[in-house]
């Protein structure tokens, strides 16, 4: 499993790949855009269930690290262990 450190170092190698600053950008704003959209998901989730707001924030909180390494690996960790392998 990879440490915080080495996620980075694969996102800054993704991004020094990528000569296509446009398709950066996007990449960039697409995952901060997927990180919010999931956590909005998540609180109307813990909403509609009508719980007690320490309990929404426990649960948003305890969430935020598996969504956003979730989406650091789909988006930048794979692709780069990918072209390792082929």
């Amino acid at each position: 499993m990879s440490n915080l450190l080495d996620i980075f170092i694969m996102k800054q190698r993704a991004l020094d790949v990528d000569d296509q600053n446009a398709r950066t950008v996007f990449w960039v704003m697409f995952e901060k855009l997927s990180i919010i959209l999931s956590l909005v998901i998540i609180f109307a989730i813990t909403l509609a269930l009508d719980l007690p707001w320490w309990a929404i924030g426990a649960i948003l909180g305890f969430s935020l690290g598996p969504i956003v390494y979730g989406h650091y690996y789909f988006i930048y960790i794979r692709p780069v262990m990918k072209r390792r392998e082929g």
